[in-house]
């Protein structure tokens, strides 16, 4: 269901990775934010909530698939929210490198954000077997409007390599959103929450 606090948690996300870029030598306008762009790939479509890529792709690399997205969950069950992730990391064969879940409590004061990346998990059958697995979660939480915001899980490090596919050059580099950013996100949330 697409609700208030739904959109809110995926652009607020999204405002606060594009701020970052700006201070990474106006990134900005080298990463095209593509939005909802539906992708449909061995008979099924998605919609992730934002997508992103670089202005300029690798030769080899299909302009088919987003290098990052996010996906937004406010009422749908967490088990949808985890295929659709599975989804986006293996039927885009790597070419999406990280998948950030973005989660708002229904019935707390509760926003919780999830990196999901493919990581090697070889085994004797198949050396090159990978995994989709959170490797980062941070969960930003208030018991009451007059209580402090509680923040863990930070700072949140997205790669810059997974935007950009290159390495970063001097005055480069990951995106960090830390505790102030996950505050930020969290009270834009709440501020069109009316359930906390």
């Amino acid at each position: 269901m697409t609700t208030a606090a739904h959109e809110q948690a995926h652009n607020a996300l999204n405002t606060l990775i594009n701020r970052k870029l700006v201070l990474l030598n106006g990134l900005d306008l080298e990463l095209q934010v593509m939005g909802q762009v539906a992708i449909t790939s061995n008979g099924r479509t998605k919609h992730a909530d934002q997508t992103y890529r670089p202005k300029d792709l690798p030769q080899t690399r299909s302009d088919l698939w987003p290098t990052v997205v996010i996906l937004a969950r406010y009422s749908q069950p967490r088990t949808k929210l985890a295929d659709d992730t599975r989804w986006w990391l293996f039927e885009a064969g790597g070419d999406v490198k990280t998948a950030l879940n973005i989660t708002v409590h229904q019935k707390k004061r509760e926003v919780t954000i999830e990196k999901w990346e493919l990581i090697p998990r070889g085994t004797r059958q198949d050396a090159n077997k990978k995994v989709a697995e959170i490797t980062q979660r941070a969960v930003i939480s208030q018991k009451t409007v007059n209580d402090p915001i509680r923040v863990t899980g930070c700072p949140l490090t997205l790669p810059f390599e997974h935007f950009f596919l290159r390495p970063a050059n001097p005055g480069e580099g990951d995106i960090v959103l830390d505790k102030s950013d996950m505050e930020t996100i969290a009270i834009l949330v709440w501020n069109v929450h009316s359930n906390v």
